[in-house]
């Protein structure tokens, strides 16, 4: 009986933690807000709002010298947004197996054979993300920012 007690008792425990946790940073975000987005990339960078070729939002920023856009998906009349993607291309086309060795090194940003050269990273609002997590994929692309300069100069 007292293990028993003993357990639930450090489950309660647990339980507030993960509470407690939570309430740090209650900020859960739906879908991605533009303007959120924009405050963010403006903290790694420069970074300005913009319209893609469908009138739906889009960033273009600068991280560690490299060029970079954020595009957003599954748009309702440009707006409530459901996912973004950040990319950046250079002119010269990657072959299928630049890319699959890009891609066989790195988890995060999938690299993308032809044209443009394109390095693609998704993020999902799916069941929402906390601005922690979406800071979180902010660094990720800028530690990837300068792997990707890098690759594309072959050194």
């Amino acid at each position: 009986m007292r293990t028993s007690l003993s357990a639930f008792i450090a489950g309660l425990a647990l339980a507030g933690a993960v509470s407690a946790a939570r309430a740090e940073d209650a900020e859960i975000l739906q879908r991605p807000d533009p303007a959120a987005i924009l405050d963010i990339a403006k903290g790694f960078g420069s970074a300005r709002m913009g319209k893609d070729d469908n009138g739906d939002p889009m960033i273009s920023g600068r991280i560690d010298g490299v060029k970079y856009l954020i595009y957003f998906y599954g748009c309702e009349d440009h707006e409530n947004c459901k996912s973004l993607q950040f990319a950046t291309g250079y002119a010269d086309p990657l072959t299928a197996d630049q890319a699959n060795a890009w891609n066989a090194k790195y988890r995060w940003v999938k690299a993308y054979s032809g044209d443009g050269s394109n390095f693609r990273m998704d993020v999902s609002f799916a069941g929402g993300i906390t601005r922690a997590n979406l800071e979180e994929q902010f660094s990720n692309w800028n530690a990837m920012a300068g792997n990707i300069k890098d690759f594309v100069s072959g050194k």
